[in-house]
């Protein structure tokens, strides 16, 4: 032990000296460079920095716990004969978010510049047990004199998004942008490179890890209840994207354009074989906000080291926007192609329109939004989803599992919100939006229908308790778990699969329709002096066999579904407000769906939910967010598909 300080100590001798001599060296450099232009430097390093040396350091912080009290022994996969832990205490995000991140920059030229991200992980030493991990033992934490001897908290520090190199560039063809390096967030049109926005029908009850703070404590509800949106970070509507990005600008002829060449998030998994996508936009502007677009983007991949076969997709749009007197027409229309060794790889249509009318005082404004997606169109990084086509693989491991190269998709027809486009499906989504002074509404009715019989096999999420149904299975997304393997788990969200048995020898013979209705309310006023906000969200949605412009609501749908969440935020001082949740749901099947061999009944689901919580200042930049949930979910047909409990939740968010 003493032998081996010792060395440490020598080690650490050795190290200070280098670093003695190279900063000698650099200040020695650094003056001879002063004194050749006739100036005097005293001391190691200049007084004042040169500019284009400016390096900058901002970031967050975030703690994450929850607890959770189950008072039923919920089976997470009976395969395994897997419970639900009775008590569960997690520090850290589910999904394996940053509690501290920090964003380093610097601009080595005025025309040049670099970023990247540190992060840190929670304080758990990455060991997955019974209790999603186990912490730092008392005997093995560092001791203040020597921290680096022993096991740190922090083990898992490094780079979150990858080294970035940034450049400008102006010339007299226009300007241009070059990004090289780790993730970007890009987005090119809705139909090639983008993510699903919607309409902003949420509930700010459950606050996502990338929320912000706000200026003050009641910025974020007085934000969506005046814009309809709140801020979000990078990721909002774009893409990640690792590899070379040129964007130009002010070009001749007012045209702009960008083109890439990398890897996005199929192109992931731990296979060795080459994967990547490339693509870009051609754009031409006229007048304030019209213009004309030529988008496209490639996704090859390998299925071995030979490089004999590939899998992957080919999708070009052309995209168009006229704008006159506050009416707005956007559309979108191109070809795509999926191939792989299993797929033949036709080229087939894919198109969305959008009509807007402008928002007048006592008239509200309108969107007509009309789509239709062929079931051989795949692209996973555009708005759409697949749900039509079986995707290739070039390795056998599971979707969700760590090293897969498989996508974990809700394949089979879901059932999506007002605007949710799928594959295999064209339809018609109308919106309507109207704002006054202290209250505000939205809502629209949408109906779709496939192209062609699908799987019989319908998707649909429970939008009550969905965070508190994603943690049930930590670390991973596995798919056909719960007591009865038709629950799927995917990032902060769970889906349940749908088995139909209208079928014909196993063959889909009818095609699927469907019909979505939402409404959502906001309401903003004073109380005792005191802001006072409340929001309330109803969905509907039915899943059947005929076309129907309304929500069915009797036994011909398959699946039919009713939604109500309703929240309050109340400022009762500067640095405190209190708020309140109330959730209720019911998900019902008719007998063409799954069956229970006991009851002989189909699904009749029951999901309800109560929430308290505080939001308090603490002062400059950093809040405490506190939410506690009892929450309740019950199959009346099938028996042990049923849970109840409650969780609290606290957040401390800084930014610096």
């Amino acid at each position: 032990m003493f032998e081996t300080n010792t060395n440490r100590s020598m080690l650490m001798h050795k190290l200070f000296f280098i670093l003695a001599l190279f900063a000698s060296l650099v200040s020695q450099a650094q003056s001879d460079s002063v004194v050749a232009r006739g100036r005097h430097s005293i001391g190691l390093f200049p007084k004042k920095a040169p500019s284009n040396s400016n390096i900058q350091v901002s970031g967050n912080y975030r703690f994450f716990g929850n607890y959770t009290r189950h008072l039923d022994p919920y089976v997470l996969n009976s395969v395994i004969n897997d419970t639900v832990l009775g008590r569960s205490i997690f520090i850290g995000d589910d999904s394996q978010l940053p509690n501290l991140t920090l964003n380093i920059s610097g601009r080595p030229t005025p025309k040049a510049s670099w970023g990247f991200d540190l992060y840190m992980f929670q304080f758990l030493n990455g060991i997955i047990g019974q209790s999603y991990g186990n912490s730092v033992a008392d005997s093995l934490r560092p001791s203040i004199q020597s921290p680096l001897s022993s096991a740190r908290l922090g083990t898992q520090m490094g780079m979150l998004l990858g080294m970035n190199l940034y450049g400008s560039f102006q010339t007299k063809w226009g300007s241009l942008r070059t990004r090289v390096g780790g993730i970007q967030w890009l987005t090119l049109s809705d139909l090639t490179m983008a993510s699903f926005r919607g309409y902003n029908r949420f509930i700010l009850f459950e606050r996502n890890p990338w929320d912000p703070t706000g200026q003050q404590l009641t910025s974020r509800y007085k934000q969506y209840f005046e814009q309809g949106s709140i801020d979000q970070d990078a990721r909002w509507g774009n893409r990640a994207f690792v590899g070379a990005v040129i964007e130009g600008s002010e070009m001749p002829g007012r045209t702009s354009f960008i083109a890439m060449v990398g890897k996005t998030e199929l192109n992931g998994g731990f296979n060795k074989v080459p994967s990547f996508t490339y693509g870009g936009k051609f754009k031409k502007d006229w007048g304030t906000k019209n213009f004309v677009a030529l988008n496209t983007i490639h996704s090859l991949n390998y299925t071995d080291s030979l490089a004999n076969e590939t899998f992957g997709f080919h999708v070009g749009t052309l995209e168009w926007l006229l704008e006159k007197r506050g009416f707005m027409f956007k559309g979108e229309a191109g070809l795509g192609q999926y191939f792989s060794p299993i797929h033949e790889g036709k080229w087939s249509e894919l198109v969305q329109i959008k009509a807007t009318t402008p928002a007048k005082k006592y008239r509200p404004s309108m969107e007509l939004h009309a789509f239709r997606i062929s079931p051989n169109v795949v692209n996973n990084n555009a708005v759409f989803w697949n749900t039509a086509t079986a995707e290739y693989s070039n390795n056998a491991i599971p979707a969700g599992q760590v090293g897969s190269t498989a996508l974990l998709q809700p394949f089979g027809s879901s059932m999506v919100r007002l605007g949710q486009m799928t594959n295999n499906r064209q339809g018609v989504n109308l919106n309507l939006e109207y704002g006054q002074r202290h209250l505000k509404w939205a809502g629209g009715l949408g109906f779709s229908s496939e192209i062609k019989p699908s799987a019989e096999i319908i998707t649909v999420n429970n939008p009550v308790n969905q965070l508190v149904r994603s943690r049930l299975w930590r670390w991973i997304f596995p798919a056909q778990v719960g007591p009865y393997g038709r629950y799927s788990d995917i990032y902060r969200d769970v889906y349940q699969s749908v088995q139909l048995s209208d079928d014909s020898s196993g063959v889909a013979v009818y095609k699927k329709h469907f019909a979505v209705a939402e409404m959502q309310v906001k309401y903003a006023t004073q109380l005792a002096g005191k802001e006072l906000y409340v929001f309330a969200l109803l969905q509907m949605g039915s899943s059947q066999r005929k076309w129907s412009p309304v929500v069915v609501t009797n036994e011909d749908a398959y699946i039919r579904q009713y939604a109500s969440e309703v929240e309050l935020y109340y400022a009762i001082s500067r640095g405190v407000m209190i708020n309140a949740y109330y959730g209720y749901e019911r998900t019902i099947g008719n007998y063409r769906t799954d069956i229970d061999e006991t009851s002989r009944r189909p699904r009749n689901q029951y999901g309800e939910a109560v929430g308290a919580g505080l939001d308090i200042d603490l002062g400059r930049n950093a809040r405490l967010y506190v939410r506690h949930r009892w929450f309740y979910f019950t199959d009346k047909s099938f028996e042990m598909d049923h849970f109840r409990g409650r969780e609290m939740t606290i957040e401390i968010k800084a930014f610096f």
